[in-house]
């Protein structure tokens, strides 16, 4: 299923980049950070700077910028059993196009309203296609809007759900309903039952398919555009683990060996070091709370036998702030969480317990899970009583006491495996925090591997990572306040940087537009292809007065999105400030186009009422 409902900004690759943690959507939620100017300084030490500074005990060959895949067809031509038990399992069929049984399962049309968005949905088969449609009636019963489209991909196996993607041009979106596997029904997708998104306006950002699809062909320098086909390798598939093949599989034709007894042509996760083994699974299992792209990085540049660190640093809120929250794809820090990572000192890692190529279930998955416990631990060290024991569904399970099911807070529907490993379940003191003394102020360090637990992240990418979390955790305002500003003295040519202290500033500072708007401007000179810089720079710009500047900005966001809608809105309010109807009301035609149902403009058209020529 796709990603669940979005608590973080990310890089300028997402259209919506701010709106998400900061709720600084068309609801125009405002958050209140406390101001820290006289906070005390981060340290800038670039020797700290881990992407730089990691030794790596192996070099594979297949790491090197340039390797071209090969595709998990070749890789089936020898290595066919594993192979074949892959592609049975959730990985190895994350994404698909609508098959016969997908059509098969709508013989008869689903229908179904929701009383949150106030839409109604259908989801229906012809032709050999998959439709989802939305629709709005008003108190008569007459028809507001319908809004149809066929459904491109299908993401998501099944195991929780399915999400559903529809195309607007090049474009991706998110289809506002999901199909869950726990209610064998429909309900609204992640972000939208909260109306963070409405209508078809979710993207697809970069994260979302890379984790989803074998490998994406984005547009350059163009936010969820894609290249058309659209995906290289549709599914999840060999070399998202094992790295690119070609040099693997040109040596193998030529049957060359191996130089030692370790083949570094392709990256063996089993045979890796423990401080860049787990890298591998968190490339997409660990979502973290906040993630900042190294700079001129983007997430498919990761591969795999190198540290993520290098291509992303991923960040955490601290344990004993975030309580007892579960939240999707958070298994990997809640693992390094568990005393028993903490006690094996880097030997458990996830493919202790995990093979990813074989996805047992049931009683024989419980039995296997059993038995790698007991690699480690004895039946005499259990000290629940035998009644309780033999309670479990199958019985004697060690994950069901000590690994149950909790509810996922930010995906309907869903819910994951405790990897905490808890002694009791009751218990709610996680094992790192016990020992550790760091402030509850000051972002957990995800990312860096083991061996490095006192390494710090670099300032650029802590400043960043902040502003993600702020808006949910009100406790890391004041500390994120000030790294930010602090980032934004430090590194005056740094787009993001800029960009992200202008967007903070106008949601903590209201009143100091004038320093907001020095900063959104340095990083559109800067080259920062954003729409929504340069809407809210508009929007500044208008207030003060400069009618003209603000226009032109609104059309700049639009040539680089032309699916922005916040910035068609802003744009009509500009022409109706200046009484000019006619372009006011071509520019809500637009969106209207763009957007169906997007409520604000079908008020504002009608509001402004139709053309004169229009009228009897």
């Amino acid at each position: 299923m796709l990603a669940p409902r979005p608590t973080k900004l990310r890089s300028q690759r997402d259209i919506n980049l701010w709106r998400i943690p900061l709720q600084l959507s068309l609801a125009a939620v405002a958050i209140s950070l406390t101001l820290a100017a006289s906070h005390g300084a981060l340290a800038h030490d670039a020797s700290q700077e881990l992407g730089a500074e990691k030794p790596e005990r192996a070099h594979y060959l297949n790491t090197q910028t340039g390797v071209e895949y090969v595709g998990d067809q070749v890789c089936g031509s020898c290595h066919s059993v594993e192979y074949k038990s892959f592609k049975q399992t959730a990985m190895g069929r994350s994404a698909s196009i609508p098959s016969q049984d997908d059509l098969q399962s709508l013989v008869k049309p689903v229908t179904f309203s929701s009383s949150t968005l106030n839409r109604t949905y259908s989801v229906y088969a012809r032709n050999g296609k998959m439709y989802h449609e939305e629709s709005q009636r008003d108190a008569k019963g007459q028809l507001v809007f319908s809004e149809t489209h066929e459904i491109a991909y299908i993401v998501g196996a099944g195991e929780v759900g399915k999400s559903y993607l529809v195309g607007k041009g090049d474009a991706f979106f998110v289809s506002p309903i999901s199909f869950y596997t726990r209610i064998n029904g429909w309900d609204l997708s992640p972000g939208y039952e909260t109306s963070l998104f409405r209508d078809f306006t979710r993207p697809v950002v970069e994260l979302c398919v890379d984790c989803h699809a074998g490998q994406p062909r984005f547009v350059a320098d163009r936010p969820n555009h894609f290249q058309q086909p659209a995906f290289r390798f549709l599914s999840i598939a060999c070399e998202r683990c094992h790295g690119p093949g070609a040099i693997h599989v040109k040596q193998r034709k030529e049957s060359a060996p191996p130089e030692g007894p370790i083949d570094y042509a392709i990256v063996n996760p089993a045979t890796m070091p423990a401080e860049i083994r787990d890298d591998v699974c968190a490339q997409c299992h660990f979502l973290g709370d906040a993630r900042v792209l190294r700079p001129g990085k983007n997430d498919l540049d990761f591969r795999p036998g190198t540290p993520l660190d290098k291509v992303v640093a991923v960040f955490s809120v601290p344990a004993k702030v975030k309580a007892n929250r579960s939240l999707a794809l958070s298994q990997f820090e809640q693992l390094r969480l568990s005393r028993c990572a903490i006690a094996s000192k880097g030997r458990l890692g996830c493919i202790t317990c995990h093979d990813p190529h074989v996805q047992l279930r049931g009683a024989e998955a419980a039995e296997d899970f059993r038995g790698r416990c007991l690699t480690c631990h004895t039946v005499e060290s259990c000290r629940a009583p035998l009644a309780r024991r033999q309670s479990t569904s199958p019985p004697d399970s060690c994950v069901m006491c000590h690994m149950p099911k909790q509810a996922i807070e930010n995906m309907n529907h869903a819910s994951a495996t405790d990897h905490r490993i808890l002694r009791d379940p009751s218990e709610n003191l996680l094992a790192r925090d016990e020992l550790s003394l760091a402030p509850s102020d000051e972002l957990v360090y995800d990312s860096r591997p083991l061996g490095f637990e006192d390494a710090k992240p670099d300032l650029r990418s802590l400043a960043l990572a902040y502003p993600q979390v702020a808006g949910h955790y009100p406790e890391l305002r004041q500390k994120g306040f000030a790294v930010l500003q602090q980032a934004a003295r430090e590194f005056p040519d740094d787009a993001e940087v800029q960009a992200t202290y202008g967007l903070v500033l106008l949601v903590v500072r209201p009143g100091d537009g004038a320093r907001a708007g020095e900063a959104l401007q340095r990083a559109i000179d800067l080259g920062y292809r954003s729409p929504e810089v340069r809407t809210k720079l508009a929007n500044l710009r208008l207030q003060q007065g400069n009618s003209m500047a603000a226009i032109g900005l609104y059309k700049e966001s639009l040539q680089i999105e032309p699916l922005y809608t916040p910035a068609y809105l802003d744009l009509a309010r500009a022409y109706l400030m200046l009484e000019d109807l006619e372009n006011a009301r071509e520019i809500l035609d637009r969106v209207l186009k763009v957007d169906p149902g997007n409520d604000a403009a079908r008020q504002a058209w009608l509001k402004l009422g139709p053309p004169p020529h229009e009228h009897p």
